[in-house]
């Protein structure tokens, strides 16, 4: 289980590196998280909605 959090804390990470979204697909406070899916260290697909109902805490650490 922690390396699939490990993921999906890096999954993030990177996706937040990208090209800033169009004002009207930003996210607001309260905001449903989008779902989206990536694969675990064993290979195994995992999605955010696995973890519905669950606390997850990200961390992310950048630097430049």
């Amino acid at each position: 289980m922690p390396r699939r959090l490990l993921l999906l804390a890096s999954l993030l990470a990177v996706c937040g590196l990208g090209a800033p979204l169009p004002a009207a697909a930003r996210l607001h406070v309260g905001d449903k998280a989008p779902d989206f899916r990536g694969t675990d260290l064993d290979g195994n697909s995992i999605h955010l909605s696995d973890f519905a109902g669950k606390v997850v805490f990200l961390f992310v650490l950048g630097s430049t």
